[in-house]
């Protein structure tokens, strides 16, 4: 290549390297951010803006300036001025209580404006609903203001800190026989994880402090199929006034007869109680007339008998003067499935069958348990049923024979024991191809407990001809009030 010719390749090379670097100057300019505030974290900001004075107020007084001017990541739904005006003054001269009112409106990570419902976390360990342009019950006027550490909403009120559904009830005096249960299930608990270690015993093992580490729970809280003080869910809670507890509670105890006064109280309680709490928040104008407790009860809701209603941080609490519970759906059939028995009278593995079969009934595939030839006399399946109501109960049964015509085999539903005469069922043919259920009788339980029931075969021992035989879809026990 010839001086000239590279010289001319340069002076190209050059040019095409300024052009470069004057597009990319200003292409940098083009995504510049040119807004001042992002560059200023989410205190600062909040500071400058004219309506929010009193919540950049608070802010200082609570040591929140701080935390919102770190290099973490928040977003702040700030209540206005106008908003701020109503605010109780007990709260504002209280530091501690005014802490918590402002964490109300804050919470870990970056929050746009979304349309989807979300649960979201406060610094102060509430949850707050929010959807679309609405922060619980206030409105977001000013949305997706940016900083350098996070995002805040301008909000037309401000959200108060809600005790939740079972710190109100705590507080409560609306229904203080209710709440006198509740407080008889509270029991201590050590947990070593929060305890304070003050040595070490002669096996190695750390000693702690038993006062430190002990925590209060509730049994009801355990047991009650719903926990109400959880904030991260929603729930609706009745509370009953004293004469209401008392009349749902005196049906109940007639079917929790036991061998003490105490434990059928306990009984009664819980049971009245557990069908009071239900999942998902319910307003006012949002509550049906029946609601499905946890355990599928179904329970009248009406609505002229609610005397209070108050808003939870995790629902809502109602305060009824009446509950008219409808014990058949209080007390609703118990139904034990033929294919999982507790024990059987002797190994017959081989002559045990654990089938599918499909009802003509229902068009529904089921599960049934078949035994043929076990060559024993009166053998027998047993099925464990616990805390069963002290009541009388008609039995029935589902027992499919689809497998012979003849002979047609017996069997029978014992109660308690295999031998006694007096609690046994008469046998029953089990004729071939019926899928509906079989009336046994009826059995009668005099105090509330665990049940033992025995399917039972024929009274003689064969190994042919299907004679020793015994099948089981199901059995349903339906209360007779």
């Amino acid at each position: 290549m010839s001086l000239q010719n590279r010289l001319q390749l340069i002076a190209v090379l050059f040019a095409c390297a300024f052009v470069f670097a004057t597009c990319n100057k200003k292409w940098d300019e083009h995504n510049a951010v040119t807004d001042p505030l992002v560059g200023t974290n989410l205190y600062q900001n909040i500071s400058k803006n004219t309506s929010l004075t009193k919540f950049a107020d608070y802010l200082v007084k609570t040591g929140y300036d701080k935390i919102l001017a770190s290099s973490k990541t928040y977003t702040v739904w700030a209540p206005t001025d106008a908003a701020l005006a109503t605010m109780d003054p007990t709260i504002v001269s209280d530091t501690a209580k005014l802490k918590l009112f402002v964490a109300n409106h804050i919470a870990n990570q970056s929050y746009l404006v979304d349309p989807s419902e979300q649960r979201i976390a406060m610094l102060n360990g509430k949850y707050m609903t929010v959807a679309g342009t609405k922060f619980d019950s206030a409105n977001i006027t000013t949305s997706n203001q940016y900083a350098a550490n996070g995002i805040y909403h301008v909000i037309d009120k401000f959200i108060p800190r809600y005790s939740n559904c079972w710190e109100f009830m705590l507080n409560s005096t609306a229904a203080p026989l209710m709440k006198t249960y509740f407080l008889s299930q509270n029991y201590n608990f050590f947990d070593p994880t929060v305890a304070t270690q003050t040595g070490v015993n002669s096996q190695g093992l750390p000693v702690y402090d038993t006062t430190s580490g002990l925590l209060k729970k509730n049994h009801f809280l355990e047991d009650g199929l719903v926990d109400v003080s959880d904030e991260k869910n929603q729930y609706t809670m009745i509370l009953l006034t004293d004469a209401a507890y008392t009349t749902e509670y005196n049906k109940l105890t007639p079917w929790f007869k036991t061998g003490s006064p105490d434990s059928t109280d306990k009984l009664s309680a819980f049971w009245l109680t557990k069908d009071l709490v239900f999942k998902g928040a319910y307003t006012l104008a949002q509550l049906p007339d029946t609601l499905l407790s946890v355990s599928g009860v179904k329970v009248p809701v009406n609505k002229p008998s609610i005397t209070a209603s108050y808003k939870t941080s995790n629902g809502w609490v109602y305060v009824m003067s009446k509950v008219d519970f409808t014990l058949t759906y209080k007390f609703p059939p118990i139904v034990i499935q033929g294919e999982n028995p507790t024990f059987f009278a002797a190994d017959r593995t081989a002559n045990t069958f654990y089938r599918v079969r499909n009802s003509p009934l229902t068009g529904q595939n089921f599960n049934d348990i078949l035994m043929q030839n076990y060559n024993f006399a009166n053998y027998y399946i047993n099925y464990l049923v616990k805390n069963v109501n002290s009541m009388r109960y008609n039995a029935f049964w589902v027992a499919v024979n689809d497998v012979q015509t003849t002979p047609l085999w017996s069997q029978r539903l014992a109660i308690d024991s295999t031998t006694s005469a007096a609690t046994n069922l008469a046998f029953v043919t089990v004729a071939y191809k019926n899928y509906s259920e079989v009336s046994l009788g009826q059995i009668s339980l005099t105090r509330y407990r665990n049940l033992n029931l025995f399917v039972m075969g024929p009274t003689t021992a064969s190994t042919s001809g299907g004679v020793n035989s015994i099948s089981l879809d199901y059995i349903k026990l339906v209360p007779a009030f």
